[in-house]
């Protein structure tokens, strides 16, 4: 049986409405699950979408909550987990996900993960292209981590670490059902944990590309993020001693295609919102805190208590920046919180205002190239 499951909270009804008739319609599917963040009115609406769209296709359309599982905050962590132990439990040979807030959703997405699982891949992932100033924590906190945290390994290369859009089959269904880290992990940072637990299982790994890119609503002000900025640090940080990817797994993954130019230009958060985050709400511990920070990253951060200063932080300052934070940050310490979210949102407004003006594919060439940096330099910046 081939399930696919769309966890959900808040997203607009009618964009979780036609994900799920577009995944229902798919022959390759028997069953959706719409696993929702909690009960109340936004279930109900997609509960009785559901309904409407199971009678059309003549397909099962469950709609339920998810569990408390983990030991995190309660939260897409906890959706996911709820569909993977279900998906365990009923025998389920192949187990798709999807974000909900996917407004160009299409069968492709399913058929071209469906092809790489007849293939014999037990895991399929999702790679797409994303507008240059979007998908900030991946380019500037997850990705760089893993290339610190696991140089020379398959983590680093994989485009979307934080992708919510995946297939597994059932070898990778009973594996990850039953790993404790993954079960554990309630928050953003599953994403995470995740794709960490896929490449220490042995199984084989393909990620196929989707080339219109992943479209969805963009932000305000980056405030949106800091509890997903924040939570997938911590879950980044949190691998640092674990075990490396197998070096057994086949990988393989689909060669680059041209991007759309409409996504090229489009502007993924609002600056001028963002920049008045930086001289916000410091108190007196987060101060002291910051001029723990290592080499000028203290003094620089400190400067906007008088006014925005952001243009210190390139790829060098930032390498130094994250690996005290991967070393030291402590998820839950609103001091520790409110200072690792400042030096993220100083990192991106430098890199916003530098590399990303050069254009499109300047700014993914430059994006990619820290990459290979950070893997270089390896361990020595994850240190106190």
């Amino acid at each position: 049986m081939t399930v696919v499951a769309f966890p959900f909270k808040s997203e607009e009804a009618s964009v979780v409405a036609a994900n799920l008739l577009t995944a229902t319609h798919n022959r390759a599917v028997d069953e959706v699950w719409a696993v929702a963040a909690q009960e109340g009115d936004a279930m109900a609406r997609v509960a009785a979408v559901a309904s409407e769209i199971s009678a059309a296709e003549a397909k099962p359309v469950l709609v339920f909550s998810q569990e408390r599982i983990g030991s995190y905050r309660a939260g897409k962590g906890d959706g996911m987990n709820t569909a993977i132990g279900r998906a365990a439990e009923a025998g389920v040979d192949r187990l798709h996900f999807y974000d909900a807030d996917i407004t160009n959703f299409g069968a492709s997405w399913i058929d071209g993960a469906e092809r790489a699982a007849d293939r014999g891949f037990g895991v399929v992932r999702h790679r797409f292209p994303r507008p240059a100033t979007d998908a900030m924590i991946t380019w500037m906190v997850t990705r760089p981590g893993l290339a610190m945290l696991f140089r020379g390994s398959l983590l680093p290369r994989l485009g979307q670490p934080l992708g919510g859009e995946i297939l597994l089959t059932s070898p990778a269904i009973e594996a990850i059902a039953s790993d404790p880290s993954v079960r554990a992990r309630s928050d953003w940072g599953i994403d995470t944990i995740l794709t960490h637990a896929m490449t220490t299982q042995g199984l084989d790994m393909y990620e196929h590309l989707v080339p219109d890119g992943k479209r969805h609503a963009l932000y305000g002000s980056l405030d949106e993020l800091r509890t997903m900025m924040t939570e997938c640090l911590d879950a980044v940080a949190s691998l640092g001693g674990k075990q490396g990817p197998s070096p057994d797994s086949r990988f393989h993954s689909d060669p680059a295609a041209p991007v759309p130019n409409d996504l090229k230009s489009i502007d993924a958060y609002d600056v001028s919102a963002t920049v008045g985050l930086l001289g916000e709400s410091w108190s007196q511990a987060e101060v002291d805190l910051a001029k723990s920070l290592p080499g000028q990253v203290a003094p620089q951060i400190l400067e906007n208590l008088s006014g925005p200063n952001f243009e210190f932080m390139d790829e060098e300052m930032w390498g130094l920046t994250l690996g005290h934070l991967l070393a030291n940050f402590r998820l839950g310490d609103a001091t520790w919180e409110s200072l690792a979210f400042r030096l993220w949102v100083t990192r991106v407004l430098a890199y916003t205002t530098s590399a990303a003006d050069l254009g499109y594919d300047a700014a993914m060439e430059y994006l990619e190239s820290t990459i290979r940096q950070y893997q270089t330099v390896g361990d020595h910046h994850v240190q106190p």
